[in-house]
This record gives structure tokens, C-alpha cells and sequence, in this order.
């Protein structure tokens, strides 16, 4: 069950991840951060600069990172950040619906979120982390099995 569970996890950070680096990329390339902080100021999202540079990088770098497994609590932590500042500025005045409703930055954000506390075992941060509880839990076994042998 834990390695379909990890599957199963993995491509889902692939998917959210996608669609984090499309928006990220979108702010980027296709529009530019003076755009978008433009068009966010437009908006009323305070310090649209500071905004629109956070809301790029987030995006940009945290679906990266989200697909690779790097950081997972961190990612999740500032896009869930992201989104919440997306929803109140941006979606909530529009209900819960799309286009233009609140549905997609709340799909993302807590899935985000989730994922970023529960990543399974198909990331680096596991391999990293991981290894390192598990050696850990093994002494804190040795140890306990040392001391009640007697």
C-alpha cells in the first residue's frame, strides 16, 4: 500500500506542479513581472512589486520543486501563502465557481498543503529525511532492546 500511495502522491505533485510552473511561467515570460504587478495593483493586492515577484517565484520554483520532492513543507507552507492571497484579493467577491471563482486557488493551495506534509516516498526530501528517521527509529530500538533484554 505505501508504494501506490507514493505513486499516487507523486503524480499528483506532477500534476499541481505543472499547473504552479505554467502560472509561474505565465508571470514571467508571457506577461512580465511590471505587467503583472500592474494588472495586481489593478486588483488592490498591496505591494503589487513585492506580489507579483513572490507570486512568480512561488509558482515558478515551488512546482518545481513540488515535482522533485524538494522542501515539500516550505512549498507548501508559501504556496498556500499564494493562494490565500489569491482568494481574498482576486476570487472571493466571485463565489466558488470558475472561471473566476475561488475553487481552483483553493484546489491548489490544499492540495499543495497536503502534499507538502505527506509527499511519500517518492521524493528527495524522503530519501534525505527519510533515511535519516529510520536510522534513528533503528537505534531507539537497539537501545530499547539493550536495555529490557534482561
Amino acid at each position: 500500500m505505501t508504494a501506490l500511495r507514493s505513486l499516487l502522491t507523486f503524480i499528483g505533485r506532477i500534476g499541481v506542479g505543472a499547473i504552479l510552473i505554467a502560472h509561474g511561467w505565465q508571470k514571467l515570460m508571457t506577461w512580465g513581472i511590471p505587467n503583472t504587478a500592474q494588472n495586481f495593483g489593478k486588483m488592490g493586492i498591496p505591494f503589487p512589486e513585492v506580489a507579483a515577484w513572490y507570486a512568480t517565484i512561488v509558482e515558478l520554483a515551488g512546482g518545481i520543486l513540488l515535482i522533485l520532492g524538494i522542501a515539500l513543507p516550505l512549498v507548501g507552507l508559501a504556496v498556500a501563502i499564494d493562494m490565500i492571497g489569491a482568494i481574498v484579493f482576486v476570487h472571493l467577491p466571485h463565489g466558488l465557481f470558475a472561471p473566476d471563482g475561488f475553487e481552483l486557488p483553493l484546489a491548489i493551495g490544499a492540495a499543495v498543503l497536503a502534499m507538502g506534509f505527506n509527499a511519500g516516498t517518492w521524493s528527495i526530501d524522503h530519501l534525505v529525511f527519510g533515511r535519516r528517521r529510520n536510522r534513528r527509529r533503528e537505534e531507539a530500538a537497539t537501545e530499547y532492546y539493550e536495555q529490557n533484554e534482561t
